[in-house]
């Protein structure tokens, strides 16, 4: 089929808005009557609360309201209820809300709050989830039996384990005794800080005649909603959530954060709306934060290379609750074979309570954690077999016809991961810049790193569009789905523009969410706007069109099928010159007597994958993964030996997108990723002291990449297998240039220095040690 817009490098349409200072995010919009909110945090990790003073507080000027956990003490959760919004008689990491002030300004909330008296009983902290699972450890949750969760939830009560994946497929303990090499490793890889450019903030106002509506810097407006009107017993329609621009959320943003505290503020003053944006350091101790993993791999393998089976025991650190994290515990279990065949599999993955912030989405939603123990793991095991890593993994990887770890088939349609691995391999063939003898003190080496990414989306998760033709023949499209700088309104404009044969700068995306106008959408989240709202998008789409189509057939008195639409006009097809402009159609053409010709033009649909169901309890296996994408990630590094510091000279990402939308969006996606995933395997770690504090919670401390720190080369190449399933062929592909970068470049560490690593970030002080240990050193 050969396209027009779809496929084509077109511009961001939010560009201009966004570069211009256009674009209005939650801390740009203020309201009359505005309030202003501060929150006294929690100086323990783990505490219980004996008193809370805030009649000093209330003696303020200007303060309207001083609120704790007593004014609300209803449990909150969207998978498990094991929170409130303010901390209730414990708090359960340093940082968590104790109580709020809201006053006539910021600067009054501040001051009053620190008038606040809170008395506390200290508890023994743990940070460490592997700990925190022994039955020996200060329990976190005591009630834990007594919280709701949906199903799929297996909490471990009297323990600190809020949720048990287990996966079991064929037989393990045979496959081990089969084996010609048995290998056995322990990785981690650390809690890391989302650091989206935009803080997070919301604004709520409940309205004196009964309803809220609260505007807020969220990836999931419609879990707000639902959120919001389970606590305060409203019917969902008198909830209204907006959001405008969002400035970035890799995961943070998603489910809830401090959306249901500020309706809670809100609730204090009827009326009157109350503002509550973080401070950066609050972003780091109050929100959610990413990663966080111990992971136990043991691997049965044949001489040829085969893989036999694997065992594997993943501990999750899911902070002080475990709402946000028991998917990621379900997914990253499932996924942490990585994308490959293996017939024999034993997996606990352990969702654990911890005292420190809870853990949240964060680009790749487990598939980061697990592809760094899992692909450390296959380059450990080529180089013991003394196979090359690339035919390692070739040997092993999921093809069609292979069966994954959930039992699902492969099929032609799912993408060729062979493909992807091969054309990794052979870039990193070609080095950056001439390999000249280097200075005795440097050495060079590659690596790469597969991987395979399900979107981990819930079994009903809904995606909708509306598309209403304009009278000047331009076309308005709604979505539930947020931009949040991946471009997901331009590529939904191509989207629309292909089907109604429209130039793409005639399609007009509504650049926010309003829950009481956008149609329903689950969350953006798991990369899956282009394939499921993209779905909607297009069959909303093809419904216009469908009703043009008719209209004009009608007018014209010939058959829709006998016409054609290009450029904005409707004509019939062997007689060109006899048709009308679309736009005369949009809202009912209007024949010379005055009469109406047909209704106004707007094409609706929905879209949810069918067919998904909860892993079986015993064996984790199901249809649990609704797609899948494979790619390979590839890394060329020179480290100095005399200062532990690596360089990355070159990142690559090939990967199997089904069909790109827009090359250009999607290169900019896959290259941003690459550089993030730099972070977390160089430089980025939150430290927790061992009283649950945490000591880098600011920019100055807690390091990210920056444009000096930027790669010579960022590649993408990709291998378009069309998927059936999604638009035009198209499959997610926003996190996974994430996945499998921080073990691509311990690989080639690897390879430059011949020491394995276990533990990220790879800082320079860690190579360091691990060369002097190897007596490889200067």
């Amino acid at each position: 089929m050969e396209f027009k817009v779809v496929g084509q490098e077109v511009l961001r349409s939010d560009g201009i808005d966004k570069v211009t200072g256009q674009a209005k995010f939650v801390a740009d919009i203020f309201l009359p009557g505005m309030l202003y909110a501060s929150i006294l945090r929690s100086t323990h990790a783990h505490a219980r609360i004996l008193r809370v003073d805030t009649s000093r507080a209330m003696a303020v000027p200007g303060v309207k309201a001083v609120v704790t956990g007593d004014d609300f003490t209803r449990r909150i959760g969207v998978c498990i209820t094991d929170q409130y919004p303010l901390a209730r008689d414990k708090v359960r990491f340093m940082g968590e809300p104790v109580a709020a002030v809201i006053a006539t300004s910021e600067d009054i909330a501040m001051r009053a709050r620190d008038l606040i008296e809170v008395e506390y009983e200290p508890l023994a902290a743990v940070t460490d989830p592997e700990v925190a699972a022994r039955p020996e450890a200060p329990l976190i949750h005591e009630e834990l039996a007594t919280y709701k969760h949906l199903p799929g939830i297996f909490p471990r009560p009297e323990t600190n384990i809020f949720h048990h994946y287990k996966l079991r497929r064929g037989d393990v303990e045979r496959a081990f005794n089969e084996a010609d090499l048995i290998v056995e490793n322990r990785f981690t890889f650390p809690p890391n800080q989302h650091v989206a450019l935009e803080p997070h903030g919301a604004m709520a106002q409940m309205h004196p005649g009964g309803g809220m509506t609260i505007w807020c810097s969220s990836q999931a407006p419609f879990i707000v909603r639902h959120t919001l009107a389970r606590m305060f017993n409203l019917p969902v329609s008198k909830v209204r959530v907006v959001v405008p621009y969002l400035g970035g959320g890799f995961g943070g943003k998603s489910d809830v954060t401090i959306e249901p505290l500020v309706g809670v503020l809100a609730a204090a003053v009827p009326g009157r709306p109350v503002r509550l944006v973080l401070k950066r350091e609050e972003v780091f101790l109050g929100t959610v934060i990413g990663r966080g993993l111990i992971a136990y791999f043991k691997t049965a393998v044949a001489r040829d290379g085969r893989l036999l089976g694997e065992k594997i025991v993943l501990y999750w650190n899911g902070g002080g609750y475990g709402d946000y994290a028991v998917n990621i515990v379900t997914g990253g279990g499932h996924n942490s074979p990585g994308p490959y065949a293996i017939e024999n599999l034993w997996i606990d993955s352990y969702g654990v309570y911890t005292n420190t912030p809870p853990t949240g989405a964060y680009r790749g939603y487990g598939h980061p954690e697990v592809h760094w123990a899992c692909e450390r793991q296959r380059d450990i095991i080529a180089h013991r077999l003394g196979i090359s890593p690339a035919e390692f993994r070739l040997k092993n990887c999921l093809r069609p016809g292979k069966v994954n770890s959930l039992g699902q088939v492969i099929e032609e349609h799912n993408g060729k991961l062979d493909l992807c691995i091969k054309a990794v391999a052979t870039e990193l063939k070609v080095p950056t810049a001439q390999a000249e003898s280097l200075p005795w003190y440097r050495r060079r080496g590659t690596g790469l790193a597969a991987f395979g990414k399900s979107p981990v989306m819930t079994t009903n998760a809904q995606s909708g569009a509306i598309i209403r033709l304009n009278e000047d023949g331009t076309a308005t499209v709604s979505v539930g789905a947020v931009e949040m700088g991946q471009g997901t309104y331009t590529v939904l404009g191509q989207i629309a523009a292909e089907v109604l044969s429209l130039p793409v700068d005639k399609v007009h995306v509504v650049p926010f969410v309003d829950t009481e106008v956008s149609p329903q959408e689950w969350q953006t989240v798991a990369s899956h706007t282009t394939w499921a709202v993209g779905t909607a998008v297009l069959e909303a789409a093809r419904d216009a069109l469908k009703q043009i189509l008719a209209a004009a057939a009608e007018i014209m008195k010939v058959k829709p099928e006998e016409l054609e639409i290009k450029e904005g006009r409707v004509f019939i097809k062997t007689r060109p010159e006899k048709g009308l402009p679309i736009g005369q159609l949009a809202v009912g053409y209007t024949y010379p007597d005055g009469k109406t010709a047909n209704d106004p033009i707007i094409g609706r649909a929905t879209f949810a994958p069918r067919g998904l169901t909860y892993p079986d309890p015993e064996t984790g296996q199901g249809n649990c993964a609704a797609d899948w994408t494979y790619g390979c990630q590839g890394a060329e590094i020179e480290v100095d030996l005399r200062t532990g510091e690596i360089e990355v000279l070159k990142l690559v990402t090939a990967i199997d997108p089904g069909r790109v939308i827009n090359p250009l969006t999607a290169r900019g996606q896959l290259t941003g990723a690459m550089v993030q995933a730099m972070g977390s395997a160089l430089s980025e770690k939150l430290i927790f002291g061992s009283n649950g504090a945490m000591r880098n919670s600011s920019l100055t401390d807690y390091k990210i990449p920056t444009a000096m720190d930027m790669p010579l080369e960022l590649k993408t190449i990709f291998i378009e297998t069309p998927d059936q399933s999604g638009p035009f062929g198209a499959r997610g592909l926003g996190e996974h240039g994430a996945v499998s970068i921080p073990p691509a470049i311990a690989n080639a560490l690897y390879a430059a220095l011949g020491i394995d690593f276990y533990e990220l970030p790879l800082t320079p002080d860690a190579v360091l040690g691990a060369l002097k240990n190897s007596g490889k050193g200067c």
